[in-house]
């Protein structure tokens, strides 16, 4: 058939516009050939990427009486490859050179926009890919300014154990003394993991009146008991999708073991009073202080809950033990507390934290918090002033530092920082708030010899 003029217009627009459609090699194919078969008996269409083309368009007769149209696709930047167009019949025979060269140049444009758009795909793949290696690799090393993790034990924790575990469904129990910061590792965890966007609820066992624990963490259906005057979704399908933290897992009673060994088996649930399972997806990290091998020995604990727990276990050292952490973490508190009062933080001072070092901590972290926000109370200068004796409670273990020892390593520390100035504004003395001459006033009592030099 001859394509007129305007036939011809209306075959190159709408071939243009499906053109501009298509976003890939495998959908450009499919939308020419209909925008193609609109106009052209069309019976199929072959686009070769960087294959040979003949210097002007072909149409010759092919096998089967149709006619097969060659032509090549070259666009501003040069030859793209070629395409050949079987049509029906002999019916495209008079199809014109300028029409084929004219398509010829928009399949090129398209196969040209579609093969830029896969390298720019690739590019943002393999980008969102490196953009995730690096996240994680920071999230690794870079820890929020709530953790303090500057011993080797607690850096083993956050900096290797906690992003391994994290990046599975795992089930992690935390142990150690109460105050160690066993939430925290809970929250960090969750915030590594799959589902930091979803719900973190956290839960202690032992603060559960013993009537209401199941009902509180399964749930219960109305009328399941007195005063069950509604549906009850409990902590395991309101965490669904994200994590729940059962601190103190060690207070829960023998019923709701049970109840709880089989939603980490079976991934399910039955609220009380409830006559069907319920599905949930939820990462269970437990917590405790007990030594629940000896609860097993003694009949309190069920074993095959305790190895249920057990599959990844996390030892939080006590305070006592990583003494590194302890001017850090003051540091910290000493803000978070002072941000709460909308006041500046105070300065602490080297008889203060020597003071600190030589406290055993038996409450651990959370009791360094009360001591902290108690002195903050009664300090109202620029200045930390302890406000209470600092006794090691009965039944501590473990030797903590003399006085002594605990104002000598204050001052090795600040020594050892400034690189042995003890003059100017970088040196010992301004960092530990004292005169250069109380400085090594104290020194020489504490037998601490230095070379010093004047800054």
């Amino acid at each position: 058939m001859t394509a007129s003029a305007d036939h011809a217009l209306l075959l190159l627009a709408d071939l243009g516009e499906a053109s501009a459609r298509a976003h890939t090699e495998a959908t450009l194919v499919p939308a020419v050939s209909a925008a193609l078969s609109r106009h052209l008996p069309l019976r199929r269409l072959d686009l070769r990427r960087g294959a040979a083309a003949p210097g002007a368009p072909e149409v010759r007769r092919g096998a089967g009486g149709e006619t097969l149209a060659v032509f090549a696709l070259r666009d501003a930047e040069g030859a793209v490859g070629c395409a050949t167009m079987a049509l029906g019949g002999g019916a495209a025979l008079d199809v014109s050179p300028a029409l084929l060269e004219a398509i010829g140049r928009l399949l090129a444009v398209a196969l040209r926009q579609v093969q830029v758009l896969g390298r720019v795909a690739a590019i943002a793949r393999r980008a969102q890919g490196e953009k995730r290696t690096l996240k994680e690799e920071l999230d690794r090393v870079a820890l929020p300014r709530e953790v303090v993790a500057v011993g080797p034990a607690m850096r083993a924790i956050f900096q290797q154990m906690v992003p391994l575990v994290a990046r599975q469904d795992t089930t992690v129990l935390v142990r150690g003394e109460t105050g160690t910061g066993k939430e925290v590792i809970a929250r960090r965890i969750h915030a590594l993991s799959r589902r930091a966007e979803r719900p973190f609820l956290a839960v202690n066992c032992g603060a559960l009146p013993e009537g209401l624990v199941e009902s509180a963490l399964f749930g219960h259906e109305r009328g399941a008991f007195t005063g069950a005057a509604a549906r009850h979704l409990g902590l395991f399908e309101r965490a669904s999708g994200g994590t729940l933290l059962l601190d103190e897992v060690g207070e829960l009673p023998r019923a709701a073991q049970a109840k709880l060994l089989r939603v980490l088996q079976e991934g399910e649930i039955e609220r009380v009073g409830g006559e069907g399972a319920v599905r949930v997806s939820v990462r269970v990290i437990a917590a405790t202080h007990r030594p629940l091998e000896d609860m097993v020995v003694s009949g309190a604990f069920r074993e095959d809950l305790y190895y249920r727990l057990q599959v990844f276990p996390i030892i939080v050292p006590p305070l006592r033990e990583r003494p590194e952490d302890l001017e850090p973490l003051t540091r910290v508190i000493v803000e978070k507390v002072a941000a709460s009062f909308g006041r500046t933080p105070p300065r602490v001072s080297a008889e203060s934290m020597a003071r600190l070092w030589a406290h055993g901590w038996p409450g651990n972290v959370r009791e360094l918090e009360n001591v902290i926000e108690r002195s903050m109370v009664m300090s109202t200068g620029d200045e930390l002033i302890l406000s209470a004796p600092l006794s090691t409670a009965p039944g501590a273990t473990g030797r903590v530092m003399t006085y002594r020892e605990a104002a000598q390593r204050c001052i090795e520390d600040a020594l050892r920082a400034a690189g042995g100035k003890i003059y100017g504004e970088d040196g010992a003395a301004a960092a530990l708030g004292l005169k250069p001459t109380t400085l090594q006033s104290k020194m020489r009592k504490l037998g601490i010899r230095k070379d010093v030099e004047k800054g």
